[in-house]
């Protein structure tokens, strides 16, 4: 089984890596238990519990994957774990080499399963969302009566974030701070997509990324968190709340607009900064863009 990790979601990615660790330990959690399936209740990667948090500033996934195994196989969790990370160093180095050269895993005496994300990785994930206009075109197929937010109430805040989005790019497009080519309009010609046509320095030369600001973290993981929900689907029959969502991405925005300046002075003295700023501001009006218009049913309006 060879590992091919999507480019979008960390969350697919990291379940899909705990996946093969699962099956390539599963003739010695076989041995354990005394009985061949196991391991059948965790064929499907949705099973694999996986949830984001941030730890300062850092990005990380966590799982309680060995906590569930250890109770079927009457084995410590914490061991457990730390079998299931020792083969997700094994497929690191030889399956996804420098694609997953920027994880770092650690085990935590409950038995709980981290993945961290390095500045690197980070770094790679925005270049690359930034390069290629967010493809959403399958996810729009899947749209269905299960998938729109069953409490649309009020899609204001949201729409005003998308159009706040849309008048930062267009200052950023008049002021040379950042280059983008525009993909798509709407009907009244305006721009709706936009393409990086110039790559942004994400990282300081020591390898930091160019962020300083809480804020900022708080809007890469919210991206993060999103792109999990649109693209790593899960068989639940619950469906999604994806007013919730787009709300949560809203507020994530308005507070990094509040805490985080473009112009002014960071232009002047910082211009990396604020170009990399300004990419933080196009993978969010994408989002936002998709979120309004398949999730919620609205409009994602350029100004208001």
């Amino acid at each position: 089984m060879v590992i091919i990790l999507t480019k979008l979601s960390f969350k697919c990615s990291f379940i899909q890596i705990l996946q093969k660790a699962i099956n390539l330990y599963q003739e010695q959690l076989k041995l354990f238990c005394g009985y061949e399936n196991t391991l059948e209740v965790w064929e499907r990667k949705d099973e694999i519990p996986m949830n984001q948090t941030i730890n300062n500033r850092s990005i990380v996934y966590k799982s309680a994957i060995a906590l569930k195994l250890a109770s079927v196989c009457q084995q410590p969790a914490i061991y457990i774990a730390n079998e299931l990370v020792k083969y997700c160093q094994e497929i690191v180095d030889t399956d996804i080499k420098k694609d997953t050269d920027f994880f770092e895993f650690e085990v935590i005496s409950s038995g709980i399963i981290y993945f961290y994300l390095t500045d690197l990785s980070i770094a790679n994930w925005l270049h690359y969302l930034t390069s290629f206009p967010l493809n959403f075109e399958q996810q729009k197929l899947r749209v269905g009566g299960s998938y729109k937010s069953l409490e649309t109430t009020n899609l204001f805040p949201i729409q005003y974030s998308h159009a706040r989005c849309c008048s930062l790019l267009r200052m950023g497009i008049r002021d040379r701070l950042i280059n983008l080519t525009p993909t798509d309009a709407d009907t009244s010609g305006q721009f709706l997509l936009f393409q990086i046509s110039q790559p942004i320095s994400w990282q300081e030369p020591n390898g930091q990324l160019q962020f300083s600001h809480n804020s900022e973290y708080q809007l890469i993981a919210q991206i993060a968190s999103t792109l999990d929900s649109i693209y790593c689907v899960s068989s639940s029959k619950k469906p999604i709340n994806w007013q919730k969502v787009a709300d949560a991405m809203s507020v994530a925005f308005q507070n990094f607009y509040s805490d985080c300046r473009i112009w002014g002075e960071v232009k002047v003295k910082k211009p990396k900064l604020a170009q990399a700023r300004l990419g933080l501001v196009l993978l969010t009006q994408s989002v936002l863009r998709f979120l309004l218009e398949e999730r919620l049913g609205g409009e994602a309006p350029v100004e208001l």
